[in-house]
């Protein structure tokens, strides 16, 4: 797979920067970052840090950043939802957030708020949580999130990764 964009999916950083600045030293530079709320009024740091471009939105604690609470985007030839997921009551399951997904055209909803990682196909919707690079909160407790490539066909691979 030849790789057109290279994407970098975070979430919930909370002004702890640690695992993010490692994580900087350790990928190669990522053509854009999706960040999924609770950045704290962080979006010019990290986009200095990588260098790149950077989408966010809203989290439920970036009280008046003026940043969108959801959107949509093309991904190749798919259309990925973004939200942080508090509105969707992502903590007792994600049928309102797939709901939505599918209500906007999309084939691929992105959310955060958790702290958990998870990569679950429902219903012919990727649904993708990065987990916390700063805070995790899934067993183990390890900081992740999401490495995405495009290739030039419009597809794209995604896992769950790390932050060694």
């Amino acid at each position: 797979m030849s790789v057109k964009k290279k994407i970098l999916i975070i979430s919930d950083t909370h002004r702890q920067f640690t695992y993010l600045e490692r994580l900087h030293e350790t990928i190669e530079k990522p053509d854009l970052i999706l960040h999924l709320g609770d950045v704290a009024r962080d979006q010019d740091y990290i986009q200095a840090l990588f260098e790149c471009d950077v989408d966010m939105v809203e989290g439920n604690n970036d009280f008046f950043s003026g940043l969108p609470g959801e959107f949509t985007m093309h991904i190749g030839n798919h259309v990925a939802f973004l939200t942080h997921g508090h509105g969707y009551s992502v903590y007792n399951g994600t049928d309102r957030l797939l709901r939505r997904a599918k209500a906007m055209g999309a084939d691929i909803a992105i959310f955060g708020h958790t702290h958990c990682p998870m990569m679950e196909p429902r219903e012919g919707v990727m649904l993708m949580n990065p987990g916390s690079i700063s805070s995790p909160r899934q067993s183990g407790r390890q900081h992740t999130y999401i490495w995405m490539e495009v290739d030039e066909n419009g597809e794209y691979r995604a896992d769950i990764r790390v932050v060694e």
